[in-house]
């Protein structure tokens, strides 16, 4: 096995290098994976644009680590695995050997505080670490994280077994499909006071990225009856329209208020029974909740950093509309066998290899963080065989 892993670091925000790095020693209830993709998250380009602050004002408050690799939407084929800990690391209890390939949870929990023991599916651990974000790469295990030839996937990890027929293209979107799960949340709502997310209720979604569409697949999977889209890029919406949106508004082109007003004519004057917010700019959302109606739900899972504050008038905004705000910052490790069964079966219907945009090897890590940026870009991919 190689003694260096070549590997894409981010050593400071602003900046990104490849470097060859240590080879991860094995320990006992890890994996060492040979990765075949991985993307940069929203998250990532957040880090490097020095928002680093995760679970701000909680007890789990922490911020992404520099220097360190990246990636934790990831894909890879084990090359390591003790083989005691043979049946105890996939998370449906099918048996892991090398050459398996297999995506994760990035989330980490320690098992033992009370979210761990009170919260089922979603980590809400005070100590909750995550790869790529929270491991030091000039320390051991140097890789973890998926933005290299060889990643360590570290105890405790939830992996998924990926199935031979699911390309890796395909895999490595699994964690996106997975967080679109807040529209499942807003289902658990539907039986009460018409809030929540029922049959053919309009469902707009702020920002047309790689995680706003995974929102329209999943709006239209669960029976949404009209589906509203906003990006500035009409490149963006018009991928949109492939994944079921019905509308889509260009909000370059489209002043605020008539953004608004063309909502509310779509939906009788009442506005979006769910928003969602994929946009990960604060300023969307006091105007994402502008769009819903009274008694409506709006869906807060862009800001996955601390972007900063952004005024508003409670009264206005929340009390005199009687909104059910529903955020988010992380996704349930329990949704991934289920969504990788539902892109499978669905994979004819959306087009979801199309929201790789970009693909880069590990030599071009400046390049492709940069392409990230673009308004018409979607999801970058490293692939370090290419």
């Amino acid at each position: 096995m190689a003694n260096k892993v070549k590997a894409v670091v981010m050593t400071m925000p602003g900046k990104v290098e490849t470097q060859m790095l240590p080879y991860p020693k094995l320990e006992r209830g890890a994996l060492i994976l040979k990765v075949g993709m991985s993307g940069i998250c929203g998250t990532d380009k957040h880090a490097f644009k020095g928002e680093k602050v995760l679970y701000g004002g909680t007890e789990a408050e922490q911020e992404i680590v520099y220097p360190g690799v990246r990636g934790h939407e990831n894909v890879g084929a084990i090359v390591e695995i003790d083989p005691k800990d043979k049946n105890t690391l996939e998370y449906e209890g099918k048996e892991l050997k090398a050459g398996d390939r297999v995506t994760m949870c990035p989330n980490i929990i320690c098992g033992h505080c009370w979210y761990c023991r009170n919260i089922f599916a979603y980590p809400f651990c005070a100590k909750n670490t995550t790869i790529g974000l929270s491991f030091y790469s000039n320390k051991p295990p140097y890789v973890a994280g998926g933005w290299a030839e060889y990643m360590f996937v570290p105890p405790k990890t939830w992996v998924y077994k990926v199935p031979a027929e699911m390309p890796d293209e395909l895999a490595a979107l699994t964690e996106l499909f997975v967080v679109a799960a807040t529209l499942d949340r807003a289902k658990e709502f539907s039986r009460i006071e018409a809030r929540g997310f029922g049959f053919a209720d309009t469902v707009t979604v702020q920002g047309a990225g790689a995680i706003g569409c995974m929102h329209v697949a999943k709006a239209k999977m669960l029976g949404a009856g009209q589906i509203i889209i906003l990006d500035e890029s009409e490149h963006k919406l018009k991928l949109a329209k492939e994944f079921g949106a019905d509308v889509v508004i260009n909000v370059k082109k489209v002043p605020h208020q008539k953004r608004v007003k063309i909502i509310k004519d779509l939906t009788e004057g009442r506005g979006s029974d769910v928003t969602v917010e994929t946009a990960g700019t604060a300023r969307a959302f006091t105007e994402g909740l502008e769009y819903t109606r009274r008694g409506g739900t709006y869906v807060e899972t862009g800001s996955f950093v601390d972007t900063g504050d952004v005024p508003l008038n409670v009264h206005r905004h929340v009390a005199a509309k009687n909104v059910l705000i529903i955020g988010n910052s992380n996704h349930p490790h329990n949704g991934y066998s289920r969504a990788i069964h539902m892109m499978m079966k669905h994979r004819k219907e959306f087009p979801f290899e199309k929201l790789i945009t970009h693909v880069f090897s590990l030599d071009k890590g400046k390049e492709a963080m940069d392409k990230s940026f673009e308004p018409n870009c979607l999801k970058v991919m490293f692939k370090p065989e290419r």
